[in-house]
């Protein structure tokens, strides 16, 4: 529906310079959606280091104080906060303030911030709809894995799993209030089909979809992945000079269990092809021993910008994505099918969806470190075999570009907005 400009205003709980995978998929749909001349603002929840009123490019950020601001010393980083699972009511009024001040069309929320969103007062002719980035509308700790065990997702909310779970990933306070907020506001979300609190859910996966919907009208669901620039691959260039000669295997991502690290290390060690391991990630305090042989060495890179990291995938044989928990998506899977590499990936959650059927990536059953040595060998003995599913790949990479995705998320604006003219109706607070 973009034969009009439409009036957008994202919220979301943080906004770049503040780094996350959800804060850069927000800033990329906002500067998107602007290049293609609609008038977009993001409003954000404060920052100490940052201004109240700036621009990114075309587009307008305000971030806003709340009582959220009072938990900042409850945050890991005071400059990365989330906002509650409940609504902020200082935040809602700011919110209600912006959209008189300025009307719009779309209010679409991101993260948690969206329980401030839901209940605001709008014109009836505003949609709100709410991208689920993760598992967070069900899930207090966003992950679905129970007890932070890395495995088969979740079965899904109760009070005593719920509580149990988040009070040990928070602590007995910050897991009891986020719980709680959680269960109560998922019956905001269950408000009568007639007046529902969001109008569209746009969750980035069938997995998220499944796992955090379950009860709503599917004609209220619309699944829209995340996406990468249509430009995402750099120019051809030199090959990164700190990278091993001849073929590596490549790791991207967090160096924590739930990754799966731990069993591409096993698989690295048990394969028949002995070649490097390149990893690009930050150690933490859960990571296992990196430490590689003379015969398969293991090399560790850190800070690397983004269009070098891209490099690193085009230079890489196989890249693995051994994660042992339902990836909301599989952001690395589809960078590294786009720069032409053969991607071997867990079988779990959001991963096998961006693999698909289609044979553009191997898959594999996930925690199993013999199935994914086997796997590996079987990408790097057979030239023909990796030439074709890094073709497929990118085949695949294509339908995750903003030229692909972005009409799906105008779809989906216009099915919220004519849900708003025929219900015609203020949605109550």
């Amino acid at each position: 529906m973009t034969g009009r400009a439409l009036r957008i205003l994202h919220v979301v709980d943080n906004y770049p310079p503040v780094p996350g995978g959800m804060e850069r998929a927000v800033q990329a749909l906002a500067r998107a959606q602007a290049a293609q001349g609609h008038d977009v603002r993001v409003v954000a929840l404060a920052t100490p280091s940052l201004p109240a009123a700036t621009r990114d490019g075309a587009v307008r950020v305000f971030r806003f104080e709340g009582y959220t601001r009072f938990l900042r010393r409850f945050s890991a980083d005071p400059e990365h906060q989330f906002h509650p699972t409940v609504p902020d009511p200082q935040l809602v009024r700011r919110l209600e303030a912006q959209l008189r001040d300025e009307p719009a069309d779309i209010v679409h929320a991101h993260g948690w911030i969206v329980h401030s969103a839901m209940a605001m007062d709008r014109h009836p002719d505003t949609a709100l709809v709410h991208t689920l980035h993760d598992y967070g509308l069900t899930c207090a700790t966003k992950t679905m894995i129970k007890d932070q065990v890395p495995g088969p997702i979740c079965p899904g909310p109760s009070a005593a799993r719920c509580l149990s779970c988040s009070i040990g990933f928070y602590g007995a306070a910050k897991g009891v209030a986020l719980t709680t907020g959680t269960l109560i506001g998922r019956r905001r979300f269950g408000r009568s089909e007639r007046f529902p609190a969001v109008d569209i859910f746009l969750p980035i996966s069938r997995t998220v979809a499944d796992a955090s919907l379950a009860g709503v009208d599917p004609d209220r669901i619309r699944v829209v992945p995340s996406f990468v620039p249509d430009d995402l691959v750099p120019a051809p260039g030199p090959r990164p000079d700190f990278l091993p000669d001849g073929d590596f295997l490549l790791f991207v991502g967090q160096l924590g269990p739930h990754k799966g690290i731990g069993t591409l290390l096993e698989a690295h060690r048990r394969m028949t092809r002995t070649l490097p391991l390149v990893v690009i990630g930050s150690v933490r305090p859960d990571s296992p021993d990196l430490a590689g042989t003379d015969e398969r060495p293991v090399q560790l890179l850190s800070g690397l910008d983004h269009e070098t990291i891209m490099r690193c995938y085009a230079a890489a044989a196989v890249c693995a994505v051994p994660s042992q928990w339902a990836e909301p998506f599989g952001l690395v899977a589809v960078e590294s099918m786009a720069a032409g590499t053969p991607v071997v990936a867990s079988d779990i959650g959001g991963l096998a969806e961006v693999i698909g059927s289609g044979h553009s990536g191997f898959l594999v059953a996930p925690g199993r470190p013999d199935d994914l040595a086997a796997a590996l060998d079987t990408a790097l003995a057979e030239p023909a075999l990796r030439a074709d599913v890094a073709a497929r790949g990118r085949r695949r990479a294509a339908d995750f570009t903003a030229s692909a995705v972005l009409p799906v998320v105008f779809e989906a604006y216009a099915a919220a907005l004519a849900r708003r003219t025929n219900r015609g109706s203020l949605v109550p607070a």
